[in-house]
């Protein structure tokens, strides 16, 4: 059977933010558990949570019960090290899972409709990269198949895994999104997203 993984990467310290952007108010929760509400919401089969920075005060004040919880330890080095981390933690514990679908825990735009597109373009091409796209914007979601896991097991920088997208450039395909593929890094960039999505 062909066992999906969805990773939220939430380990980050959000430096440009200031504080724990993860706990930061977001309709009617905060960003992480808006981003884990809609990953529920999609047809995999394990839902896993990334944590680092903020681990106990996000564990405290988020209710991860329907997740598994890993723990990046050295999240100083970027986001490549939780992918890392995760994708070491399942290739090891769970032989079940063949493909992992990363999202971005400040991304809360993203919806589980386009997840799922992601998941039945993977279930037609078993050994493609799957990546999103709006307008000029490639990358997160993006879905990797079990071949590559051995590569993002390795990887360490802040560069996440864009090294081995542009390294397999004939095996990456394109899922079109009309979500919104913002990522919220800065103050000013939350502030004007959360006032315009107060509706």
């Amino acid at each position: 059977m062909n066992q999906i993984a969805i990773v939220i990467l939430a380990a980050g310290n959000a430096k440009r933010m200031g504080q724990s952007k993860q706990l930061m108010p977001w309709r009617y929760s905060t960003l992480l558990g808006s981003v884990i509400a809609n990953i529920l919401s999609a047809d995999a089969d394990k839902f896993f949570v990334v944590l680092g920075a903020y681990r106990n005060e996000i564990e405290r004040k988020i209710d991860l019960s329907q997740t598994t919880i890993l723990i990046n330890k050295n999240w100083q080095q970027g986001l490549g090290s939780s992918i890392a981390i995760a994708t070491s933690e399942i290739d090891k514990k769970y032989p079940g899972i063949n493909a992992v679908l990363f999202v971005l825990a400040d991304q809360p735009f993203i919806n589980s409709p386009h997840l799922n597109k992601i998941i039945e373009l993977h279930n037609k091409e078993k050994d493609a990269i799957i990546i999103t796209r709006k307008d000029d914007y490639r990358g997160v979601p993006v879905l990797f198949p079990k071949q590559f896991f051995s590569e993002l097991m390795l990887l360490s920088n802040d560069e996440g895994a864009k090294q081995i997208i542009n390294k397999n450039k004939n095996l990456v395909k394109e899922v079109v999104t009309q979500d919104d593929t913002t990522d919220i890094d800065t103050l000013e960039s939350y502030v004007k997203l959360y006032k315009s999505n107060l509706n």
